[in-house]
């Protein structure tokens, strides 16, 4: 689990909660039987919405430059917001959606 992550150790591993296919099956009951709206989202484009990495869990992530893009050798550009495909973005993801049903 997230939670038991140890800095240096186990980056490779990620955490981020997902709903079981079960849970997702009783929210379109309880919406159909309530008659209420369901609305979704593409999260691959919403990740690009979440806070900053959690840099104290995985520290900084540092990218090359894309095989074309002309840059002097040995530049690399720091990640400064979750992008799909990133283990720790799920869990950003994760903690700012948290923080804001949390406010709601």
């Amino acid at each position: 689990m997230g939670n038991r992550m140890k800095e240096g150790e186990d980056y490779e591993d990620a955490f981020a909660p997902v709903p079981h296919a079960t849970s997702a099956r009783v929210i379109i009951l309880i919406t159909a039987a309530e008659d209420l709206e369901l609305h979704s989202c593409y999260l691959a484009q919403a990740f690009i919405q979440a806070d900053k990495l959690d840099e104290g869990m995985n520290g900084c992530i540092f990218i090359s430059p894309p095989k074309g893009w002309e840059e002097d050798e040995g530049v690399v550009y720091e990640v400064l917001c979750p992008l799909y495909g990133i283990p720790s973005s799920a869990r950003s993801l994760h903690l700012t959606l948290t923080k804001w049903f949390k406010s709601q």
